[in-house]
């Protein structure tokens, strides 16, 4: 009686809980499809960087865990017991892992002979695989025994979990393969569905791969992606479609990894039955598209000549910005030397640019991460903070005399370089005072000028701020992005080093009553001032805009066409303006001129272009400056700015190689009308 009974519940009660662990039985899990990145494309459209279909080498983490010292480690205090000793523990489980071992030598030795890789950079491969599955189960099998604690607990204890409790988790992600090598060619391909016959533990699979079209143009603008840690995986954890799996990349560097939240994109997923039908299937997305400012074809130009060993500038570093000036849009922003973004994670190659050792940081994009001295490229600045806090007037003479500066004072570079001095030449006015780029002149002036007003001229026209935003769509806004900033410096508008970006005058300390006569030394772009070379460009492009002050853009935004959003009217009058710019085109057009040895007789003078420029050159550090702005009739306007690391002369190194550089801008049709080809 008591089977029976047993048999109508179960006929009765439990035929459909059956039925459903029958039905369930049948269901495969679900199989994940490829995340596709959003592409990064320049203001034409071109592409920079892009997802594209390719064929991996994959491997199992349940072969790649033997070369993990944890994992076997884990395993041998398990066998430990009573009766086993460690020794006899080690000799069991090397006899049991021996055939393994074997079989995952041979599949490292076939992908290092199938890729272009180092069989150092495998290992490093399948490490990665290993750290990454490791510290998956350790979360978990934390996070299962802590459901209320934080992550900084976690962070607190993860290291005294034994690697004995870990080797009994089982996750999913231990039973996927993760790409090892890619298969570039037909070839690699056949002959791995060869050798495969007989290695089990490699699979070949489709894959999106990361690739970089231009290679090395504008590379530290755009940066690279490569596997994700275990911090990076915060972004996304509490979404099914958007998380990062294992062997998934993120954006490691550049806009990649600012715009990480925008290019991601979700996967799909498919799921079959046993007999291999088609139960549901969900489409990855693409993620969002970052299209920049920049035309990739005028960067590449601006980076060949700056790279050219041929011009007078030889073998030195160097930076160039190329502005807009009617919405501010960056068209270049070049930094020599370069890499390559497709080759950037090869060992050899990261380690030479990311060498810590290296003063000369390879990896700093220099027209935007590295603050320089201004040198003479602030004096147009100086002149509008004294004809605006009426400390001089148009007309005023500040007399460069033919001897030496008295102690505490810069001298002017007329007597260094043993030629007349400007009161020889003409009356040293303003105007005439950046035509020659005196700096009796310029410090004089700035040593008149309170302290605070100078620092606040400076600020207006962009020193001491992050002038470059990286502005996120409002959906994207929802995601923490707070880190998420456009790499750059701030420069410097305080006495010392500044540390930190100010965002309003008031919060900038002023200059020591001990420390006035710095203020001699800010008038010709020394001392303690500080600017990066896309600052120097900003500020040129406000004057060139008559004070309307506007951000500079890299990343285009169709809503607002002409970069309104950050708009602000710098209070300087149109007489101050008219003084300064009528000085930058002496330095062009006039005898004397600082950059007029460089133009002259030149055709680019014949272009339907008006030209106002301004040399400068630093000492303790050497460096050469050029900044320019170019108009022509159709009311166009743009401005170049370009810096020579150790550079010895502005006029001499730096406005040749500008020269160059605003014909490439002129023959690309942003300003003036390009020459006829022959």
């Amino acid at each position: 009686m008591v089977i029976l009974g047993r048999l109508v519940t179960l006929q009765i009660l439990y035929q459909a809980q059956a039925r459903e662990e029958i039905a369930e039985a049948r269901i495969k899990d679900p199989i994940p499809l490829p995340t596709l990145r959003g592409k990064i494309t320049d203001r034409y459209g071109n592409l920079l960087a892009q997802d594209k279909p390719s064929f991996f080498l994959h491997i199992s983490y349940t072969q790649t865990r033997y070369m993990d010292p944890r994992w076997r480690e884990g395993r041998i205090l398990r066998t430990i017991d009573d009766e086993t000793t460690r020794e006899e523990a080690e000799n069991l489980l090397n006899k049991e892992w021996a055939e393994d071992l074997a079989h995952l030598e041979k599949a490292i030795d076939l992908s290092w002979q199938l890729a272009d890789v180092s069989r150092e950079e495998i290992v490093e491969s399948i490490n990665q695989i290993n750290d990454q599955i490791w510290e998956l189960s350790r979360y978990i099998w934390w996070r299962n025994r802590n459901l209320n604690s934080t992550r900084q607990q976690y962070l607190e204890e993860r290291d005294t979990i034994s690697p004995r409790d870990l080797v009994r988790v089982d996750l999913r992600e231990m039973h996927q393969t993760y790409p090892l090598v890619e298969l570039k060619t037909e070839r690699d391909k056949l002959r791995a569905q060869r050798e495969l016959m007989d290695l089990k533990e490699l699979s070949i699979k489709p894959q999106t791969k990361r690739i970089y079209p231009y290679h090395t143009v504008a590379c530290h603008l755009i940066g690279w992606v490569a596997p994700w840690q275990d911090h990076e995986a915060e972004l996304f954890k509490d979404e099914k479609y958007t998380s990062y799996e294992p062997g998934e990349v993120v954006g490691k560097f550049g806009l990649e990894q600012v715009y990480e939240p925008m290019l991601r994109g979700r996967r799909g997923e498919v799921q079959y039955d046993i007999e291999g039908h088609v139960l549901h299937r969900i489409e990855p997305e693409y993620g969002q598209d970052v299209r920049l400012t920049l035309d990739i074809d005028l960067q590449q130009k601006v980076e060949r000549t700056l790279a050219d060993n041929t011009l007078p500038h030889g073998n030195k570093y160097c930076a160039a910005v190329v502005l807009d000036v009617a919405n501010n849009d960056i068209l270049a922003a070049a930094s020599i030397p370069t890499f390559d973004l497709n080759t950037i994670r090869q060992a050899e190659n990261y380690n030479r640019i990311f060498n810590p050792n290296d003063p000369n940081r390879l990896w700093e994009n220099k027209a935007l991460e590295r603050n320089y001295p201004p040198g003479s490229t602030a004096k147009p600045l100086v002149l509008i903070a004294g004809l605006e806090e009426k400390k001089t007037w148009p007309g005023e003479v500040i007399g460069c005399p033919d001897r030496r500066a008295p102690a505490g004072w810069p001298n002017c570079w007329t007597v260094n370089q043993g030629i007349a001095s400007h009161d020889l030449r003409w009356s040293n006015t303003g105007r005439n005072a950046i035509r020659g780029s005196c700096n009796i002149y310029f410090s004089h002036l700035a040593d008149r000028l309170d302290p605070r007003d100078l620092q606040k001229w400076f600020f207006e026209f962009g020193y001491g701020h992050e002038i470059l935003p990286a502005p996120m769509p409002a959906d994207i806004l929802e995601i923490d992005t707070t880190d998420r900033r456009i790499r750059q410096a701030w420069g410097s508008v305080i006495y010392g080093v500044q540390t930190e970006p100010y965002t309003a005058l008031s919060q900038v300390p002023e200059i020591p009553e001990s420390k006035m006569s710095e203020k001699r030394f800010w008038g010709i772009g020394q001392g303690n001032l500080r600017a990066t070379v896309l600052q120097v460009a900003n500020a040129l492009s406000a004057i060139v805009r008559n004070g309307l002050y506007k951000k500079p853009r890299l990343i285009y935004d169709e809503n607002d066409p002409y970069n309104e959003r950050w708009n602000r009217r710098i209070p300087v009058s149109a007489n101050t303006l008219s003084e300064v710019r009528d000085g930058m085109q002496a330095v062009i057009y006039e005898q004397g001129g600082t950059a007029y040895s460089t133009f002259r007789n030149k055709d680019i003078l014949e272009r339907d272009m008006k030209i106002g420029g301004k040399t400068g050159s630093t000492t303790n550090p050497n460096h050469a400056w050029f900044e320019c702005y170019a108009e022509d009739s159709t009311g166009r306007a743009v401005v170049l700015v370009v810096l020579i690391e150790r550079g010895e002369s502005g006029g001499g190194e730096a406005a040749p190689l500008g020269e160059r550089l605003l014909d490439l801008v002129n023959r690309a049709g942003y300003i003036g009308t390009p020459p006829q080809e022959e």
